[in-house]
């Protein structure tokens, strides 16, 4: 039986608390007349965020863009910076504002998170930062990431902006590397509609990165650097505050839906599918095609039926000359060629993921 949505069944929908709740955290706001400039709500927000993914430290901005561009700031990077061809454009854009060279790195073709062999090759004496990927929220190699920065004397900037919610040998894989950054934007697990986060274990470097989202001012109201406004305002937090009560439940559920995909879809050897760590936060479902035409045969069909997937990412980031150098990447070129991302959020149920998995297999 074919089967139509009436409503369009995109990737990625925000998860959402009950507008009751949000409207209750707003009214906070409006009594107390703070709307931005560290407000209460966002301390709360930044202590509850701790709590939940037991780290010490967590800074809110404005979104997840602007944090890799205070990571790359706090951190004094003014070389090249190793980015992987496989991301979101928000990786290399963060880079370039910040007058940084860069240079793009291939993927490994199971994890599709940055491939430690193709770093070393890329490795000169401007290169002076690595910033991996967590793609979909699967973590990368860490120790032998580390290992490459220990050897070169290289800093780690974690993109993390799929990772909130994932771990790795037991702890937030945000508490890895000099700095980790998250995107807190509509379409992640957790959302804020727009904002992210900055993590880092370095007392000296938290306070620098406050000072930095606030125009440069200490604690002290003394302007002792050059900043931006990165702030998150008080609207914001409380959203975050009221969809955070809900995230365990959505991270749950992310994980269910996976499972439910994987398992229906493994049996088509058309499909490759991508290797995750069990500490991945599931928070998009990848499959990997034959070929481009069959990738696009598969949107068309899923389109028919108001199923809207999503060629993520596509293109290759070292495919796009007119903006940045265009390494060779073999792996990500291709993968990005064959790639899309299922529907995965709060509203697909697991007779979706089925019936979603159905169509593809019998037509391909």
């Amino acid at each position: 039986m074919k089967k139509i949505y009436k409503k369009k069944n995109c990737v990625g929908l925000p998860s959402l608390c009950e507008l009751e709740e949000f409207s209750n955290l707003l009214k906070e706001a409006w009594a107390s007349e703070v709307l931005t400039n560290n407000g209460p709500l966002l301390q709360k927000l930044e202590k509850e965020i701790c709590k939940s993914l037991t780290i010490e430290h967590y800074i809110a901005v404005s979104n997840g863009t602007v944090a890799l561009q205070l990571a790359i700031e706090a951190l004094e990077i003014k070389g090249t910076i190793l980015v992987p061809a496989f991301s979101w454009i928000a990786s290399a854009a963060a880079a370039g504002w910040q007058k940084c060279k860069i240079k793009y790195c291939d993927i490994d073709e199971k994890t599709l998170n940055i491939c430690t062999n193709s770093i070393e090759k890329n490795i000169d004496s401007t290169v002076e930062a690595i910033m991996p990927v967590h793609v979909f929220g699967n973590p990368c190699n860490i120790s032998a990431l580390n290992i490459i920065a220990k050897k070169y004397n290289l800093k780690l900037i974690y993109d993390a902006a799929h990772a909130f919610g994932t771990t790795l040998n037991g702890r937030s894989i945000l508490s890895y590397g000099d700095i980790s950054c998250v995107s807190t934007h509509a379409t992640k697990i957790f959302n804020t509609a727009e904002g992210g986060g900055v993590i880092s274990t370095s007392k000296i470097i938290n306070e620098k990165i406050k000072s930095l989202r606030f125009f440069g001012f200490d604690e002290n109201k003394n302007l002792v650097r050059a900043g931006i406004n990165a702030k998150m305002s008080e609207i914001h937090a409380a959203l975050g505050l009221a969809n955070l009560k809900h995230f365990v439940k959505t991270i749950n559920h992310r994980r269910k839906i996976n499972d439910v995909y994987r398992n229906q879809l493994l049996k088509n050897r058309n499909i490759s599918l991508q290797e995750i760590n069990e500490g991945s936060n599931c928070s998009y479902f990848p499959i990997i095609l034959d070929s481009e035409s069959t990738c696009i045969k598969i949107i068309k069909l899923l389109t028919s039926h108001n199923i809207l997937p999503k060629r993520y990412f596509y293109p290759s980031l070292n495919k796009i000359g007119n903006i940045f150098s265009n390494e060779k990447c073999p792996v990500s070129d291709s993968i990005s060629e064959r790639i899309i991302c299922l529907p995965s959020h709060n509203n697909v149920s697991t007779e979706d993921a089925v019936y979603i998995s159905d169509l593809i297999c019998k037509s391909n």
